[in-house]
């Protein structure tokens, strides 16, 4: 399998990624809602905890509303992917420790991690959007960090903005690849 097989193979079985773009999204703007009500331990664990169901309510959602298929046996981009997670899972971890002493760097700190994910699909799918998405979450993650006028609920919610809008042009973008 060439790479140009394996990228047109993950587009096709997952919609260009933008499915998971979209529940990483919803999963940000749960976050925005629990923060703005309960705080910032609250809005961090519906992040984490909403993090682990993306994949398989993604995988669902390509499978049902899009039909289609699983990517084929052997194919090694799904590996790409699966390896951005524990630097990711560091990042956050990250974030989490500075829960108690730095609360306003802890979703910024999430949006960078979550964000360098995205840097990897861009091999994995062949598709330079994911530089841009990437590169937006961590640069709003950035300016969120550096104290420059983002507060933790405007980071949420944008991030949440982000994803959403990216995965919507990224499903568009490849909804006749099934």
């Amino acid at each position: 399998m060439t790479l140009e097989d394996y990228q047109a193979d993950l587009r096709r079985s997952y919609v260009g990624g933008g499915p998971g773009a979209i529940v990483s999204g919803v999963v940000w703007a749960a976050s925005a809602i629990v923060f703005s009500q309960s705080g910032l331990q609250a809005g961090f664990a519906t992040l984490f905890f909403g993090g682990m169901v993306i994949f398989p309510i993604s995988m669902l959602l390509c499978r049902t509303l899009f039909g289609r298929a699983g990517v084929v046996a052997g194919n090694p981009g799904g590996r790409i992917v699966v390896e951005t997670l524990p630097m990711m899972f560091v990042g956050l971890f990250v974030a989490w420790l500075l829960m108690a002493n730095r609360p306003d760097l802890v979703f910024p700190i999430a949006a960078m991690a979550v964000g360098a994910h995205y840097f990897n699909f861009r091999t994995a799918y062949g598709d330079v959007t994911y530089y841009i998405l990437g590169g937006l979450m961590v640069a709003v993650g950035a300016v969120a960090a550096m104290g420059l006028g983002l507060t933790s609920l405007h980071t949420i919610a944008l991030i949440a903005a982000i994803e959403i809008a990216f995965g919507a042009y990224l499903v568009l973008a490849n909804r006749k690849s099934g």
